[in-house]
């Protein structure tokens, strides 16, 4: 009882803060939903957990810890069901320090993915099958990358074959040059349909190598909404037959700046073109609106000051910290912008789940805790 009330009278406090916070882009006479913290999960864990996947129903969540390497699988109450380090040699070890994807199939079954094959555990993290893969993700992240998600019998992923791989990567359009995006069936990897980046997209209109070009998806009633990180529209397909259904713009003004493909791989330029340009980092549907953030950009004449040499130096990480470290955020009814702004907290999502790990204000890293708290939002 006494946190239902907690709970209350956080998300009053919230709401006036959210409101409070709203940008000028506010459109008149039209509802402007409200960001809340509907729920918490507090985790006895000493390290940050990151989220990797959740079940449909919300009963369990699956999260990785970067310190230990172990996978563990979280209930709603924030209970620890199991744990496991499979990077490590032995009979359940998927091969590699780090996995690409990891999802839940079904009720009892969790798919990781490296780039060393496919394997299929169970609840419990003992290895049921190890599968060969003849494709590759096209993907720059690990742990949680975005290149792949289950569905049903369905799985999407952004990859190409390993036989085209030489000759796809060698083109000097590389973001046309392949049909990338791809429904497959879950038990076999067989390809259901596969398509190419829509031609309207930046990514084609001015193809070459882009930092992140793999897709942001979500697959809603069996339609699968698709945001590219440097191209502002939305694309809606339905699956299995990856038929685009349609597409908006998603017009984020002047606060985005567009990213150029890099003209040479071997160099920082792609990292250093990304801190100059915007990116969609996100985007989640709740209580019938969507949601999506996208990061600002630095300055041109600022980046241009940072030492070519190497990247990841104090100069490159305070001059990111300034400029990417809080998102805009956009807010949508069907295809209409409601609202743009700022908030002052990091939002991210899983499927359908909105969270962060630090209330608005906050800094996650400021006060050292013995239990991780994980606030889940919506808007309303």
């Amino acid at each position: 009882m006494f946190r239902a009330i907690k709970r209350f009278l956080l998300l009053l406090v919230l709401a006036g803060f959210f409101a409070c916070e709203q940008s000028k882009e506010t459109q008149s006479n039209v509802y402007i939903p409200e960001l809340v913290i509907k729920d918490s999960l507090m985790i006895d864990h000493l390290t940050e957990l990151g989220m990797i996947d959740v079940k449909e129903d919300h009963s369990e969540y699956l999260f990785f810890d970067w310190t230990t390497n172990e996978l563990l699988r979280i209930n709603s109450e924030g209970r620890i069901l199991t744990k496991a380090n499979r990077s490590e040699d032995g009979k359940d070890s998927y091969k590699q320090k780090y996995f690409t994807t990891a999802n839940y199939i079904g009720e009892d079954e969790i798919l990781i993915l490296t780039f060393a094959g496919a394997f299929i555990y169970d609840l419990d993290f003992n290895l049921k099958e190890a599968i060969k893969l003849e494709f590759d993700l096209v993907t720059r992240r690990i742990v949680g990358s975005r290149a792949a998600l289950t569905h049903k019998d369905s799985f999407y992923t952004f990859s190409l074959d390993k036989s085209d791989a030489n000759e796809v990567y060698k083109s000097d359009d590389f973001s046309i040059a392949y049909p990338f995006i791809t429904i497959r069936d879950l038990n076999s990897m067989e390809i259901l349909s596969s398509d190419f980046i829509p031609a309207e997209s930046q990514l084609a209109i001015t193809p070459g190598q882009y930092n992140n070009l793999d897709p942001i998806v979500k697959i809603v009633n069996e339609e699968m909404f698709v945001l590219f990180p440097n191209s502002p529209e939305m694309y809606v397909y339905g699956i299995p037959e990856l038929k685009l259904k349609r597409k908006w713009d998603l017009n984020p003004g002047k606060s985005y700046r567009q990213i150029l493909p890099t003209r040479d791989e071997a160099s920082f330029e792609g990292f250093l073109n990304a801190l100059a340009s915007s990116e969609y980092t996100n985007f989640v549907f709740s209580n019938g609106y969507l949601l999506t953030l996208f990061d600002d950009f630095a300055p041109q004449e600022e980046v241009d000051k940072l030492p070519r040499d190497y990247l990841g130096g104090t100069e490159f990480s305070e001059l990111s910290d300034k400029y990417k470290l809080l998102p805009n955020y956009q807010i949508f009814k069907d295809q209409e912008k409601l609202w743009q702004g700022k908030w002052d907290v990091r939002l991210w999502s899983v499927r359908d789940v909105l969270y962060s790990s630090a209330k608005p204000g906050e800094d996650p890293e400021a006060v050292e805790k013995d239990m991780q708290t994980i606030y889940f939002y919506e808007l309303r």
